[in-house]
């Protein structure tokens, strides 16, 4: 049994943001892409929780977190030079 190769004029490697919007380009343009990624399948509204989320929603919405409660607020006054 013979086997068949395909030819493709771009490979893109990974379908990050990056990537993604590299082989939409390229497939535009009318060339054949070949895309590789190794991460799992990401379902659009599944998978990021809280990407419709208001701001109201989250636990600490604007609230002191122990970053913050350690900043003198003096240090955060303007400050004239001479």
């Amino acid at each position: 049994m013979a086997q068949q190769t395909e030819t493709f004029d771009a490979i893109v490697v990974g379908s990050g943001i990056s990537g993604g919007w590299a082989a939409k380009e390229l497939t535009e343009r009318g060339l054949r892409v070949l895309m590789l990624e190794r991460g799992k399948n990401v379902e659009h509204r599944k998978d990021y929780p809280n990407a419709r989320k208001s701001p109201w929603e989250y636990p600490h919405r604007g609230g002191r977190t122990r970053e913050t409660a350690r900043v003198d607020p003096r240090s955060l006054r303007a400050r004239t030079t001479p």
